[in-house]
């Protein structure tokens, strides 16, 4: 299974732990889905320790979900990611993954 495919399994499952074992130590995601308000800023998790206790949160809280997602090649995948009520439409990118095929860098933008 490619590093997209496991990364929306585990988003998909709610499976904060297993997310963030798909990242190297110093792994990172940049999401830059905002809604323009207070309520939800751009997200930049630095770590897989912080990425672990991040989506622990968000999960946990009901904050963060993904819906509808699809696999397009590789290293993207499109979803519908809500945000505490507030959908956008989202494509996912691995930009950079390890020897281990542990992911460096994943960015989430609006598509």
């Amino acid at each position: 299974m490619k590093p997209i495919e496991k990364y929306i399994e585990a988003m998909e499952n709610k499976d904060f732990a297993g997310l963030a074992e798909l990242f190297t130590e110093d792994g990172r995601i940049c999401d830059y889905c905002t809604n323009n308000t207070s309520v939800q800023k751009e997200y930049h998790i630095y770590g897989k320790e912080a990425i672990n206790m991040f989506f622990r949160n968000k999960f946990g809280f009901r904050q963060y979900s993904i819906a509808e997602a699809e696999v397009v090649n590789d290293t993207q995948a499109e979803f519908i990611a809500n945000f505490a009520g507030y959908n956008v439409m989202a494509i996912a990118t691995v930009r950079k993954v390890d020897e281990n095929g542990l992911i460096q860098n994943l960015t989430v933008r609006p598509k």
